[in-house]
């Protein structure tokens, strides 16, 4: 009987106790926002009492002031549209001035006519959820940070191993070409293998941390795919003919001969499945194919395939073997070795491709990894460059060259190799010193270590940069340190191209004799270029020793005062950088909309700082790109022309006194 009682009140309960105490706040207020109705709970929160809100209080006037307004502008015209508006985060103010979030629910109901229109808000207050969402905040910062920690300190270990490591390999090549019996031909050998699995070893953790820290990009440019696979295949056919298994390779015959896109990653992705599939492959062969699918008049989708006669791998695992220091089996890792990094970060790669890495294995009987990355095809013929060509060995031989290094054992190394391509060559131990020498002497290269004390590389190329050189030498940076984490650092230097220690013989000698047999085709080309392109005539060769800027427009809008005028230099410093980078993007895809974008967008800029001559070249650019029938030759002439001009308005800009600008200025006045 109690028991009925009890029911019988539960369902007698009046719906006014259930408003007044909910476990939300509940208020309605009207049109001009007066608040006619509140809960027992809403003002307990608050800390008022009936009398103090109900016709005297509008609802605006419970938020602190930033709420007010957001909901004069926005919240309440809102409902008004749509009848309703649901929750919106509001701080609403107690009565002894403390605050609370909230979640507010409102919802229009409907008079005879809008002046009579009521409306009705339900309150949640959401501090514990704040508090939550804090944690989680806070709890998601700390293993960032660790993560960034953690890749900051993998990113300085491998720079510091791989410093020593460049004269270690050094060394070994070098020793292994000298007269040696066969007891220290073994020795040279062991030296080399073991050498070469350490650099395996440092490149792969430096390019997880790089992949972790986010620091790794896609680079576009042309790249000759079959060049690229033919490279590789050579590379692993020593390996594999030692094992007694076959190395194939299979191109598509449709493949365009050159593509746009990130030849380093591709290469990386490749020799990582190559490798893999050499060393679970005992008998048999090793098959890489390249295929073209289906695409677009603009586009190259490409098929890349490796299939081996190896091992195999249990299905089990065959997705564990793309995590982080993971291999198919303890037994695997003790018999073949490797980190077990190289598919984890090939498959962190492809992302950046937006692709994947698919896989198909039986045990027992082999292994098959495909991708698939799209390019962009590029439509100008490039010509392949042949250090075996007499003519460029002749220009190599005339070259000169300044290495520029701080460590002794790595000077050694470099002029070792130097000595063996028969290339004459000078060496500053600082920046300090290169600088005195660039003076001197003219160089065709400098090759220029970025770490150094006295004067950095950084410091040394911008102010070789900015002297006044009848010809400016091209710049190669030297370093342990990823290219990716100093990028911008290095063109704003003006440095031409970068090479990460340690580098083998034959990529450093490639690098070189691009440089060197490139520029001198250069010089070759006719000037002024065809006048009917516009491009250069003989009067404005005449005027190219003279500055790229004149900062009088800049001088006269500081009235006097060096920090106006300072800011005015830093804007149009940054300005100018990012108009480089766009440059770059536009030469690249050799897209003529985009740099007339260009043009229009540092309309200004050019203006203040007079700089008419990079707005000349950048129409020569545009004009090329438009004319499909331009010259090669030609077009890179103008190309490089333009980011010469680029790099010398960045260094004026960054090399440029205020107080001497003012003095003079001011004498000029007078």
């Amino acid at each position: 009987m109690e028991e009925g009682s009890e029911s019988k009140t539960e369902i007698f309960e009046s719906a006014e106790d259930l408003y007044h105490d909910a476990p939300c706040g509940y208020v309605s207020f009207r049109n001009d926002g007066t608040i006619y109705n509140i809960n027992k709970t809403l003002l307990g929160w608050l800390g008022f009492g009936r009398n103090e809100i109900l016709g005297k209080k509008k609802i605006y006037e419970l938020f602190k002031m930033g709420g007010r307004m957001y909901f004069e502008t926005h919240f309440f015209p809102l409902i008004r549209i749509q009848g309703f508006a649901n929750e919106i985060n509001f701080e609403i103010r107690n009565n002894d001035g403390s605050t609370f979030p909230a979640l507010i629910n409102v919802k229009e109901l409907k008079g005879p006519t809008v002046r009579e229109n009521r409306y009705r808000a339900s309150v949640f207050d959401i501090s514990d959820r704040k508090k939550y969402e804090q944690e989680l905040m806070n709890a998601k910062l700390k293993a960032e940070k660790l993560a960034q920690v953690k890749a900051e300190f993998l990113a300085t270990i491998s720079h510091e191993i791989r410093t020593p490591l460049n004269a270690i390999v050094g060394i070994g090549d070098l020793l292994s070409k000298t007269s040696l019996d066969p007891k220290q031909k073994e020795y040279a050998d062991i030296l080399r293998l073991s050498s070469g699995n350490l650099l395996g070893l440092v490149n792969n953790i430096l390019d997880l941390s790089k992949l972790e820290s986010k620091a790794v990009r896609l680079e576009k440019k042309p790249f000759a795919v079959r060049t690229l696979i033919n490279s590789l295949i050579h590379t692993f056919k020593l390996k594999c003919d030692e094992k007694g298994v076959e190395l194939i390779s299979e191109i598509d015959d449709k493949i365009p001969n050159y593509i746009i896109g990130d030849p380093i990653k591709l290469s990386q992705i490749l020799t990582n499945l190559l490798g893999n599939a050499i060393k679970f492959t005992c008998e048999g062969y090793v098959k890489l194919m390249v295929k073209l699918n289906p695409s677009s008049s603009e586009k190259s989708a490409l098929n890349f395939k490796v299939v081996d006669t190896g091992t195999g791998i249990p299905e089990d695992k065959l997705q564990s073997i793309f995590e982080e220091f993971s291999q198919a089996s303890y037994e695997v890792n003790l018999e073949y070795g490797g980190t077990g990094l190289g598919l984890s970060i090939s498959q962190q790669l492809l992302k950046l491709h937006g692709s994947q890495i698919k896989v198909e294995s039986v045990l027992g009987e082999g292994s098959e990894f495909s991708f698939d990355i799209t390019y962009e095809k590029y439509s100008h013929s490039l010509n392949e460059l042949d250090t075996d060509n007499s003519m460029q060995r002749k220009k190599l031989d005339l070259a000169k060259l300044l290495i520029v290094e701080d460590n002794p054992v790595n000077i050694f190394v470099i002029s070792e190799y130097l000595k063996e391509w028969k290339i004459n060559f000078d060496t500053a131990k600082n920046g300090k010193k290169a600088i005195e020498a660039a003076k001197k002497k003219h160089y065709d290269v400098i090759l220029m270590d970025l770490h150094m004390p006295v004067i950095n590389g950084f410091e040394a190329s911008s102010t070789i940069r900015n002297l006044n050189l009848e010809k400016q030498p091209v710049i190669l940076a030297l370093s342990a340190t990823s290219r990716e984490a100093i990028e911008s650092e290095l063109d704003r230097a003006g440095i031409d191209d970068f090479i990460s220690k340690p580098f083998g013989p034959e990529d450093l000698h490639k690098l070189i004799a691009n440089y060197i047999v490139t520029s001198s085709e250069m010089e070759k080309i006719s000037d002024p270029v065809q006048d009917e392109m516009g491009i250069i005539s003989s009067e404005e060769n005449k005027e190219a020793s003279k500055k790229s800027i004149d900062l009088s427009r800049f001088v006269k809008m500081a009235n006097n005062k060096p920090e106006f005028l300072q800011k005015f230099i830093i804007n149009t410093l940054t300005a100018f950088q990012d108009y480089l980078e766009d440059f770059q993007k536009a030469v690249d895809l050799r897209d003529a909309n985009r740099i007339s974008e260009l043009i229009h967008k540092s309309t200004m800029s050019v203006y203040y700082i007079q700089s008419d001559k990079l707005v000349e070249l950048l129409r020569h650019c545009q004009i090329c790109f438009e004319d499909k029938n331009t010259n090669p030759d030609k077009m890179e002439s103008v190309i490089k022309r333009a980011m010469a001009e680029f790099h010398k308005v960045i260094i004026s800009l960054k090399h440029t006194d205020v107080d001497t600008l003012m003095l003079e200025s001011q004498i000029e006045v007078k």
